[in-house]
């Protein structure tokens, strides 16, 4: 198990925080799980970084992608057009309740989209999908007790960031509004973490000679496990 010992024995986690009941319950099952697949001839590889660096790294590179949405938005557009965010039906003090009413919605919008692709791709469905926060880091979180296949993981991992951003930044394009552009572009950048770690299941499937691979979300720690053999 990565993590280190904290001084009442819990495990903690590469973000040094002490895991909470509900971690520590999905650690041991998580343990079972790692027995079984190791008495079978799998060997273990971690996918995991911490909630910091997914953040900080994954925002990096993401910024293309805003860049192209936003480019495309200029081009189309003919520059920000700030004049439409001036002129909206609604008073200006609006514009704020409108932004943090959709980022808090989103949030919780975001994990549910998480939960309800992944649950397509377990025999337990929604039954194999938790939901939580972690308070020391105030970071909400969905997370998969059950192996999933490489192409549902990647798909649960990416459909936030894809239904939430990407799509609607592209629709807004042709309404030429930048205030919901710049919505949808924090709900991009929202989905950093994801990409991030999608991008290195991604890399380690390119590179890896094994035909038999299991996934399983790691229970504690952001990013994923693989057995492999």
């Amino acid at each position: 198990m990565s993590g280190n010992s904290g001084n009442n024995g819990q495990v903690t986690g590469k973000d040094n925080r002490e895991l909470s009941k509900a971690e520590l319950r999905r650690k041991e099952n998580f343990g079972k799980i790692e027995e079984e697949l190791i008495s079978k001839g799998y060997r273990r590889v971690d996918l995991t970084i911490s909630i910091a660096k997914a953040n900080t790294v994954g925002i990096l590179i993401t910024l293309p992608i805003i860049a192209v949405v936003a480019a495309a938005f200029i081009l189309y557009n003919r520059g920000l057009n700030m004049e439409s965010i001036l002129n909206a039906p609604w008073p200006d003090y609006m514009n704020i309740v409108i932004f943090l009413v959709s980022f808090i919605a989103f949030v919780f919008i975001h994990e549910g989209i998480h939960g309800l692709c992944w649950s397509f791709g377990t025999p337990g469905h929604f039954k194999d999908i938790e939901f939580g926060f972690i308070v020391q880091l105030l970071t909400p979180y969905c997370t998969c007790k059950v192996p999933l296949s490489i192409p549902v993981y990647i798909f649960g991992s990416l459909m936030p960031m894809t239904l939430l951003g990407i799509i609607p930044g592209i629709i807004c394009i042709f309404f030429g509004n930048p205030f919901f552009l710049g919505i949808f572009a924090i709900q991009i950048l929202a989905g950093a973490g994801d990409f991030l770690i999608t991008c290195l299941v991604i890399r380690h499937m390119s590179k890896t000679k094994s035909k038999d691979v299991v996934l399983i979300d790691h229970p504690y720690e952001c990013g994923a496990v693989i057995f492999e053999k």
